[in-house]
C-alpha cells in the first residue's frame, strides 16, 4: 500500500477554498417544485489546484484522462429508513460548471409534516462516454478511510439535509481514477470494473503433529497480479464457521468460501500467472488446539489453472487446502479419484459423483443421518413379497442401522405410526420387514396417532415411520418431529401413488414435508406398477443403499427433489425419482406452510385396479 506524506497546512488551506458546497434553489425562476420533494443535482469538481500540490510533495497520484464527463454513478440513501437510491445520470456542462441532468431518482420525497429530508452520499463515479453510454470510469470520489480518502476536504460518505420544494445543487470532491488502484479509492473492484466473473471455491483442512484432520479456520487473500499489478480482490475472508448442535456438541464445520475472481483483464496469456491466493491458518479454539506457526499456503495461478476446477456451467471444484498435513499442504496433491477435492486416504465416500458439495471427509453432508426425511412413496417395498429379494432385505438393514450424532444414537426402538386415518391397512402385517428389524436388536412399537396427539416421542426411540396419514400434522407435532430429527432420530414417511393415496394423501406428505422445512415434494404419478425389480443402474451412492444391486418395488409416485436433498432410487428407466431423502430445517414453527397446488401432477396411465398399491 502506497504511503501519502502531505503538509497539513498546506491541505486546510485548499480544504479551506474549495470545500463542497451545497445551495438551496427556490426562486421560482424554473419550473416549481412539489413541497412534497425536494430535487437533487450533484456536481463533480476535479481540484487541480490541490493536486499540483501533492504532486509537488511527491504523492503518486493517477494520471487523468482527457476524455469528458458524461455521465455519474450514484449510490445514496435518504430519510430515517435509509432507503436507498442506485443511479447512473448524464452529466451537463454549463460553462465551466458541472452537475447531473434532472432525473426522477433524485427527486427525494419529504415525508408528510415534515420541511427537510436527509441525505447520505455512499457511492460517485463519474464515466466517459462511449457511443451514448457509459464506458470508462475516469473520475472517483474517494471514501473515508481509504488511501485518498485524505486528500479532499469531504470524502465519502457524507451526509446534509434537502428543504422541501427546493433544488439543491452539491458538489462532490473527485480525483482521476485509475481501476489498477481501485482499492486506494475505498471501492470493491468488481463495484466498478465491469468484467465476468467467475466464482473460486476453497475449503481446508489442518493437521495436527500427531496427524489428525480438523476442518480449517482461516483467512483468505486474493490478489490480482497479472500485467505487474498489485490489486488486492478481497482481504481477510474467511468462511461460515459453526457446530452442527447449538449447544456446541455436535461436529464442528466450516462451509466452502466462494468469492468471484476475473479472468484475465489486461491481456495476460492463459498460460501467465495474473492471480495470486493466499490462505492463513486461523485459530479455532473450540475445535482444535492453538496451531502454534503455520506457514500461509500460496499460489500463483494462470487462467488455464482457474479453469482446471470447472466442472460444467454450474458447478467447479473446490481448491482445497492442508495445513501442516505433510505432503498434502497445498491442496489438490495426492490421489482424488472421484474429484471431489479429498484425497483418497481421507474420503469416505470415495463414489462421490462429480460436482457434488461434499464435508471435510469427502461425503455429502445429507448422507450422516439426523436433520432429514427419508421418503419412500411405495408401502410394497417392504410386503412379505418384496422381503423375499435379499436387497430389500438389505435396504431395511440399512435403514435401521446407522451412527448419527447426537443423544437418539443410542436408541433400540423402532416406532410405527399407522394412525391418522391411515390408507394402509395392508402395511400392519409386515410380518418378514417387522421379524428382520427385531432379529436386528430393536423393538417395536406401533402407535395410532391422532391429530395433536404426537407430541412426545420416548427417548429410547431411534426411528419413527409415519404410514401413509390423512390427517394433518398440528405445529406442536411438527416441532416435536424437528427436535427429534436434531437428536438424530431418523423420520421415514411412508407415501403411495396417487391411485391408491389420493390427491389428498399427498397434499398431507407435501404438507408435512414443507413444513419440516423440506424442499423435496410428492409430485404424485404411478411408475413401475405391478412388482417391479429396479437395475442397479437406478440406485444412487448413498449409505441407505449400501450393498444394494436391485431392489423390488410395486407401483410408486414420484417426488422432485430440491437443493440439498439427495436421491436413493430412480424408476426402472432411470429418469424418475422414486425415493429420496429430504434435507429438514430443524428450527421450530410457529405456523403450518401452504403447499402448491402446482406441485402435483396427474397420471393418465391407466391401471387394472388403480386403487390397490401395486395397481393391479
Amino acid at each position: 500500500m502506497k504511503n501519502f506524506k502531505f503538509n497539513v497546512m498546506i491541505l486546510a488551506l485548499f480544504a479551506l477554498i474549495f470545500t463542497s458546497c451545497s445551495k438551496d434553489e427556490n426562486s421560482g425562476v424554473e419550473q416549481q417544485v412539489s413541497d412534497e420533494v425536494a430535487e437533487l443535482y450533484l456536481g463533480p469538481v476535479l481540484n487541480a489546484e490541490i493536486r499540483k500540490a501533492l504532486q509537488k510533495q511527491e504523492a503518486d497520484l493517477p494520471e487523468c484522462s482527457d476524455d469528458a464527463p458524461a455521465y455519474a454513478q450514484i449510490s445514496l440513501v435518504y430519510g430515517d429508513a435509509d432507503t436507498p437510491v442506485d443511479v447512473i445520470v448524464p452529466i451537463i456542462m454549463d460553462g465551466n460548471d458541472l452537475f447531473t441532468a434532472y432525473d426522477e431518482a433524485l427527486e427525494i420525497p419529504v415525508a408528510s409534516g415534515e420541511t427537510t429530508v436527509s441525505v447520505t452520499l455512499n457511492d460517485f463515479l463519474v464515466w466517459n462516454d462511449d457511443g451514448g453510454a457509459p464506458g470508462e470510469v475516469i473520475w472517483a470520489a474517494p471514501k473515508t478511510g481509504s488511501d485518498f480518502g485524505g486528500i479532499v476536504s469531504q470524502s465519502l460518505p457524507f451526509s446534509w439535509d434537502l428543504r422541501a420544494g427546493s433544488k439543491t445543487y452539491t458538489d462532490v470532491e473527485v480525483l482521476c481514477f485509475d481501476d489498477r488502484e481501485v482499492n486506494l479509492y475505498g471501492y470493491q473492484f468488481f463495484d466498478i470494473i465491469p468484467v465476468e466473473i467467475y466464482e473460486f471455491c476453497v475449503f481446508a483442512n489442518y493437521c495436527n503433529d500427531a496427524g489428525r484432520h480438523f476442518t480449517a479456520n482461516y483467512t483468505f487473500d486474493i490478489t490480482y497480479i497479472g500485467d505487474d499489478n498489485n490489486i488486492p480482490l478481497y482481504t481477510g475472508e474467511m468462511p461460515m464457521a459453526g457446530n452442527t448442535e447449538d449447544d456446541d456438541s455436535g461436529d464442528w464445520y466450516a462451509d466452502p468460501l466462494c468469492l468471484a475472481i476475473p479472468a484475465p483483464i489486461y491481456g495476460e496469456g492463459p498460460d501467465t500467472d495474473y492471480i495470486r491466493v493466499t490462505a492463513t491458518l486461523a485459530n479455532w479454539d473450540a475445535n482444535y488446539p492453538a496451531p502454534g506457526a503455520v506457514d500461509p499456503i500460496s499460489a500463483d495461478l494462470s487462467w488455464n489453472e482457474v479453469q482446471s476446477f470447472f466442472v460444467d456451467d454450474d458447478n467447479m471444484d473446490y481448491w482445497h487446502i492442508f495445513f501442516n498435513c505433510g505432503d498434502d499442504d497445498g491442496g489438490q496433491n495426492g490421489s482424488d479419484d472421484d474429484e471431489d477435492g479429498v484425497p483418497n486416504d481421507i474420503d469416505e465416500c470415495p463414489g462421490t459423483d462429480p460436482g457434488v458439495e461434499v464435508d471435510e471427509v469427502g461425503c455429502e453432508s445429507i448422507q450422516v443421518p439426523g436433520r432429514d426425511v427419508v421418503v419412500l412413496n411405495d408401502v410394497n417395498i417392504f410386503d412379505n413379497g418384496a422381503m423375499e429379494d435379499s436387497d430389500n432385505v438389505q435396504f431395511v438393514k440399512n435403514l435401521i442401522n446407522f451412527t448419527t450424532t447426537g443423544e437418539r444414537n443410542d436408541g433400540t426402538t423402532f416406532m410405527f405410526d399407522f394412525g391418522r386415518n391411515s390408507s394402509c391397512n395392508l402395511c400392519v402385517p409386515w410380518s418378514t420387514m417387522r421379524d428382520l428389524i427385531q432379529t436386528e436388536g430393536f423393538t417395536i412399537s406401533d402407535i395410532s396417532s391422532s391429530s395433536g396427539t404426537l407430541t412426545n416421542i420416548p427417548e429410547e426411540v431411534k426411528i419413527i415411520m409415519l404410514v401413509t396419514p390423512n390427517v394433518q400434522y398440528t405445529v406442536e407435532e411438527i416441532n416435536t418431529l424437528k427436535q427429534f430429527a436434531s437428536e438424530g432420530g431418523r423420520i421415514i414417511f411412508m407415501g403411495e401413488h396417487e391411485g391408491f393415496y389420493g390427491a389428498s394423501g399427498i397434499a398431507i406428505e407435501n404438507q408435512f414435508l414443507i413444513s419440516m422445512g423440506a424442499v423435496l415434494t410428492n409430485t404424485g404419478g404411478q411408475v413401475d406398477c405391478g412388482y417391479t425389480v429396479l437395475p442397479s443402474t437406478s440406485n444412487r451412492d448413498h449409505p441407505i443403499m449400501a450393498d444394494i444391486d436391485d431392489l423390488t418395488i410395486a407401483c410408486a409416485s414420484v417426488i422432485e427433489p430440491g437443493e440439498g436433498d439427495f436421491p436413493l432410487f430412480y424408476d426402472s428407466t432411470n429418469e424418475l425419482v422414486l425415493g429420496g431423502v429430504a434435507k429438514i430445517d430443524t428450527a421450530p414453527i410457529t405456523e403450518l406452510a401452504q403447499v402448491e397446488r402446482s406441485k402435483i401432477r396427474h397420471s393418465n396411465t391407466k391401471l387394472p385396479n388403480p386403487s390397490s398399491s401395486t395397481g393391479y
